[in-house]
């Protein structure tokens, strides 16, 4: 079971991916790539790990056009995600938390899913019309998503629209650190840059 530090690591971790370098006043993150998982791409192979990663003519010129233009702008390394692979290389290859990888549709099976809004830390899901999910996204606090969102946009962080998903919920991995809808007995605290879940109406905070 993972604990709080985790979680707050892996927040972290989410919004360094979605803050790689502004140009022209646009904020870039890392780039996405099908199957990308921290995959490292350097200007004199990023070309041909993409051929090599995409089968869509049109995936392969918008993905090199997104990393051309960070390299163009003094970028010497960069690392592709895809939706899935952006949350598995933090909690399969960084904390072991997982046995194997998993996919978009296998993270949201990890989850208990709620109706009610989305908050920090909790995995949101787009579906097909069977209820599989073909795409995941992260609540790095209770408004904004960070997620590998395609070729052209890279990983980036965005205000949550309830519009754009279908399922949400609480990893189960993180059970005991995320505060379940109707627990009126915890609430997370802002305390010295990171976020701690008090419990009984109290706060308790760690020593430093």
């Amino acid at each position: 079971m993972a604990t709080l530090a985790q979680l707050n690591a892996f927040i972290t971790y989410l919004e360094n991916q979605a803050n790689v370098r502004t140009i022209n006043g646009t904020v870039y993150g890392e780039p996405y790539i099908w199957g990308g998982q921290h995959t490292h791409l350097t200007p004199s192979n990023y070309q041909s790990v993409i051929n090599n990663m995409e089968s869509d003519t049109w995936d392969r010129i918008y993905a090199k056009q997104y990393c051309k233009r960070l390299f163009d702008a003094g970028e010497t390394d960069l690392y592709g995600y895809d939706c899935s692979g952006l949350g598995m290389y933090f909690w399969l290859n960084l904390e072991h938390e997982y046995p194997g990888d998993k996919t978009a549709d296998g993270m949201m099976h990890s989850c208990t899913l709620y109706p009610d809004a989305p908050k920090r830390g909790w995995w949101v899901f787009r579906c097909n019309s069977n209820g599989r999910a073909y795409h995941i996204g992260y609540m790095v606090d209770n408004t904004h998503t960070v997620e590998a969102e395609g070729r052209s946009t890279g990983v980036i962080k965005k205000v949550y629209k309830k519009s754009l998903w279908h399922k949400w919920g609480i990893p189960k991995i993180l059970k005991e650190v995320i505060p379940a809808p109707g627990d009126p007995g915890h609430t997370w605290v802002h305390f010295m840059s990171n976020y701690i879940w008090a419990p009984g109406g109290n706060y308790f905070f760690p020593p430093h």
